[in-house]
C-alpha cells in the first residue's frame, strides 16, 4: 500500500517533550505515531480513557481539547478535499477504515 503523509500542528513544547520521552524509549517520533495509530485501529478507539471532568497535565479541560481536536480534524479534511487529496475515514456500518478519493471512489482497508 502506498505511504501517506499526516500533517499535525503541535506546540514546540509538546514536540520537544514527546521527542524526549520517545527517545528514552528508543523510539523516533514517526515510530511513536505509527504505534499510536496501530493501537487506535486494533482497539477501535483511543489507547487511553478520556473523562470529561479530568484536567490535563497542562491544565486544559479534556472536553475542551476534544472539541478543538474535532474542529481541527474537520478543517484538515476540508483543506485536503479542496486540494484533491484522498481522505482517510471509517465506515461504521462496514466496521472498516477506507480512503475516499476526490472522484468518490472508496478503497477499504482490510484489517
Amino acid at each position: 500500500m502506498a505511504q501517506q503523509f499526516i500533517h499535525v500542528r503541535v506546540n514546540s513544547d509538546q514536540k520537544r517533550n514527546a521527542e524526549i520521552v520517545l527517545n528514552n524509549l528508543g523510539l523516533t517520533m514517526t515510530k511513536g505515531i505509527h504505534l499510536f495509530l496501530n493501537n487506535v485501529i486494533k482497539n477501535k478507539g483511543l489507547p487511553f480513557e478520556i473523562k470529561e471532568s479530568r484536567e490535563d497535565i497542562l491544565g486544559f479541560n479534556v472536553a475542551e481539547m476534544e472539541r478543538g481536536y474535532q474542529r481541527a480534524v474537520f478543517e484538515d479534511i476540508a483543506t485536503d478535499r479542496a486540494k484533491g487529496y484522498p481522505i482517510a475515514l471509517y465506515d461504521e456500518k462496514k466496521k472498516s477504515a477506507f480512503l475516499e478519493y476526490p472522484d468518490g471512489k472508496r478503497e477499504y482497508i482490510d484489517g
